[in-house]
């Protein structure tokens, strides 16, 4: 549970929400056979954008830290 709390707290939990939700949206109304709004699409697609842009930046940024950590204990 305290990891559910943290995860809030650095919004993980609300950007995962509010991308499926916007894609659910996008998805449903594509099956449905209605039209999707290009507003609705446009703020789906930067939203996934953003989602996993942050999803590399933060991988890239801990890979930095492990690489160096591992340079300064060879020292």
């Amino acid at each position: 549970m305290a990891t559910f709390w943290r995860l809030l707290e650095e919004s993980v939990i609300v950007q995962a929400l509010v991308t499926l939700a916007l894609v659910g949206a996008v998805v449903f109304l594509t099956v449905t056979g209605r039209e999707v709004p290009d507003a609705l699409l446009n703020l789906s697609l930067i939203t996934l954008g953003y989602y996993f842009g942050s999803k590399g930046a933060l991988s890239g940024a801990q890979a930095a830290k492990a690489t160096i950590k591992q340079l300064e204990e060879r020292k």
